[in-house]
């Protein structure tokens, strides 16, 4: 063992030996010459840094991530506008689609299942980084933040998630997150600073009319719907000159009766599409149902539908926006 260090000590003394003739020799060296390791410095730059996340746990991100896995819909949605596909090695909780510009790309990725991923499969990736909504961390599947810390994997949840009241300015964090994690903060700037620009052109086009009243159906419940209380949707639509007629619910989601659907008198109803239950049968069960005969969105025909991504922090918030808008106030849009 002792003879062994000899060796190493020897070894390196020669080879520090070199090294300095090498510098001193007056050789030139190449600045695009880089050794691995300086390679490697430079890619580290701003690393490693902290997150906060859901439950306040706390992330640690060491280098930008190469193999990503988006378990929600609306989180592969922000990567694909960010550019970031080609990272993606899985994708899972898919049950709606995202943005046109790149939802067919999306869909080529591999599919690791309809629900939230256990632990299992996500370490069967080996990923290095893993984005979701909240409800893709969790105690049951083993899947918190922490738990995948502890594994060596770096982890995040997009904020709209798991914030009673989230408005637009979550997505903008989001994309500042993410741009930091990739060292892409150009971009998620650029992304930012286009749907600011948007949101606040369809602000001043609703500018000064009647707030409409709204209600968000996301599925039959019995003896009445399950919709949206004080949540980031009710928050688009104030921003597009509506008003949810539930956002008075100190939460986010919560089942409804239709007595309460039909007192609140709604001009316009929302209709989220996605998952197993199809856009037709839902919006029958709205126009079928006597008992919202006479409320006013049924009366004059004023349904609209969304994919459930866009009422999601996604890359089409400014867009949502301007849906709303164009479904709230038409005669702003002629």
């Amino acid at each position: 063992m002792k003879i062994r260090n000899k060796l190493v000590g020897s070894m390196l003394a020669v080879t520090m030996g070199v090294s300095l003739t090498v510098c001193g020799s007056g050789f030139p060296v190449m600045a695009e010459e880089k050794t691995e390791a300086a390679e490697k410095t430079e890619e580290a730059e701003g690393f490693p840094f902290t997150l906060k996340t859901k439950d306040d746990a706390e992330v640690t991100f060491t280098h930008v991530p190469e193999k990503v896995l988006a378990v929600n819909a609306n989180a592969g949605d922000q990567l694909m506008a960010m550019g970031l596909g080609d990272k993606i090695i899985g994708r899972a909780y898919t049950n709606s689609k995202i943005n046109p510009k790149w939802n067919d790309e999306y869909e080529k990725i591999a599919n690791l299942g309809d629900g939230a991923l256990s632990l299992e499969t996500i370490l069967d990736q080996e990923p290095d980084f893993v984005y979701g909504r909240s409800s893709a961390f969790s105690e049951k599947n083993n899947t918190t933040h922490d738990t995948l810390s502890q594994y060596g994997i770096m982890s995040l949840s997009s904020i709209e998630g798991y914030t009673l009241g989230a408005d637009v300015e979550v997505v903008y964090e989001d994309f500042y997150n993410l741009g930091r994690i990739f060292d892409m903060e150009e971009k998620a700037e650029q992304i930012v600073n286009d749907m600011k620009e948007q949101i606040e052109t369809v602000e001043k086009a609703v500018e000064g009319t009647d707030t409409v009243k709204a209600f968000v159906y996301d599925m039959a419940q019995e003896g009445g719907a399950y919709t949206c209380g004080d949540n980031f949707t009710a928050k688009l639509m104030e921003h597009a000159g509506g008003e949810n007629i539930f956002k008075d619910m100190e939460e986010t989601w919560a089942n409804v009766s239709w007595e309460e659907v039909v007192e609140r008198a709604p001009e316009v109803i929302v209709v989220n599409n996605y998952g197993d239950i199809s856009l037709e049968q839902k919006m029958k069960e709205l126009k079928e149902n006597p008992a919202l005969a006479d409320v006013p969105a049924i009366k004059e025909d004023r349904i609209i539908s969304v994919n459930l991504c866009e009422v999601f922090a996604s890359s089409m918030t400014g867009d949502t926006i301007e849906k709303f808008a164009e479904a709230f106030h038409p005669e702003c849009f002629e």
